[in-house]
């Protein structure tokens, strides 16, 4: 027999969810349309799945965190030939960083560069302290910063110049690497006092804290993810067995598409063929109309000189077996139905006034 379990949270959540999302940098990763369901459950369930969507961002966070760690320390080893763990070295770049208001990805970033070009890792460290005053000297990032010094310790101070502008380019690199580090002096732990900078340190501090948080999950994650690949793996292999099984049914909706677009192609001709028809016998009716009611039809009105559109009449004294004076008309367009016009026009006027025209 099915047992059911209810569960209520009598406490208001709404301040721990907000941290949780501020957390995990407000990843979306259950996506929109889970979001919007959530507004709509109950205030227990959504606090649920609030909590575990900031879960999986910090899970995330922590994961991308390790990744650059592991880089930086392949990095350290190229470059240093020793094939020892470097990740005490990054570490304690890492805390004099922070210290400064620099976030651990910063500082690795700026590292690269430094042990690519000293290969020791204790000159790297000792470097980086100078770059952090650099780059809140010049307002640039640690990375830029990092990368101006490291060319200069090899010689090349175009760099360093563009952010320490004034430089004796007369004296040698490591002469205009002094002068900069003079100048520079303490710029780093003047903005990290500064409210700017102690936001940053808040900011980086709740950050690694989102992280610590997601490494607890990390191994979860680690089992859970190669346990994954085989199914993604065996749901590709599945579809491409079926697509050739529904091949033959979309060949038959796509000839079904084409036999009706054909249908419906030759009805539109058709349907434009009558149409045109129609059109055709629209105008012929309206043009006999127009030219009957353009027509003078009285024998005995004032003949000579009065023409009309597609037609004109003259007076005579031409006279046609014993009638009167007679009417010439000469007109122009479809013969068939100008006579029947006509020929309609002189019948009915011949009875309405009792006039006889010889010839109908």
């Amino acid at each position: 027999m099915p047992v059911g379990l209810q569960v209520k949270i009598g406490a208001d959540v709404t301040g721990l969810m907000g941290a949780f999302q501020a957390a995990a940098g407000g990843a979306g990763s259950l996506g929109e349309s889970l979001k919007l369901t959530v507004a709509q459950m109950h205030p227990a369930a959504a606090a649920g799945i609030a909590v575990a969507d900031a879960l999986v961002g910090m899970t995330k966070a922590a994961a991308t965190d390790r990744d650059e760690q592991e880089k930086l320390n392949q990095i350290y080893k190229n470059a240093t030939g020793v094939t020892s763990d470097y990740n005490a070295a990054i570490d304690a770049a890492i805390e004099a960083g922070a210290s400064k208001a620099f976030s651990d990805s910063e500082v690795r970033e700026g590292l690269q560069s430094l042990i690519t070009a000293t290969k020791n890792a204790d000159q790297a460290n000792t470097l980086l302290t100078d770059a952090m005053n650099l780059a809140r000297f010049a307002g640039v990032d640690l990375e830029t910063a990092s990368k101006a010094l490291a060319k200069a310790h090899q010689g090349e101070t175009g760099a360093l110049g563009k952010l320490v502008p004034g430089l004796d380019k007369s004296k040698s690199a490591m002469d205009q690497v002094a002068e900069a580090n003079k100048l520079a002096a303490g710029a780093a732990d003047t903005y990290a006092k500064s409210a700017e900078g102690m936001g940053k340190q808040s900011s980086d501090a709740f950050g690694e804290l989102s992280e610590t948080i997601g490494e607890v999950f990390l191994p979860i994650m680690d089992e859970i993810l190669p346990m994954l690949l085989p199914i993604v793996k065996m749901l590709g292999q599945l579809i491409k067995a079926v697509l050739p099984l529904l091949k033959p049914a979309i060949q038959i909706v796509v000839g079904a598409l084409k036999i009706f677009i054909g249908v419906l192609e030759a009805l539109i001709d058709v349907i434009s063929r009558v149409m045109g028809f129609i059109g055709d016998m629209v105008r012929r009716v309206q043009d006999a109309v127009n030219f009957i009611g353009s027509v003078d039809l009285n024998p005995f009105s004032a003949g000579g000189g009065e023409s009309a559109e597609g037609m004109s009449r003259s007076g005579g004294s031409s006279r046609s077996g014993g009638g009167g004076g007679g009417i010439t008309i000469n007109i122009t367009g479809d013969p068939i139905a100008i006579e029947r016009s006509v020929l309609t026009a002189l019948r009915t006027h011949s009875r309405r006034t009792g006039i006889p025209i010889a010839g109908i």
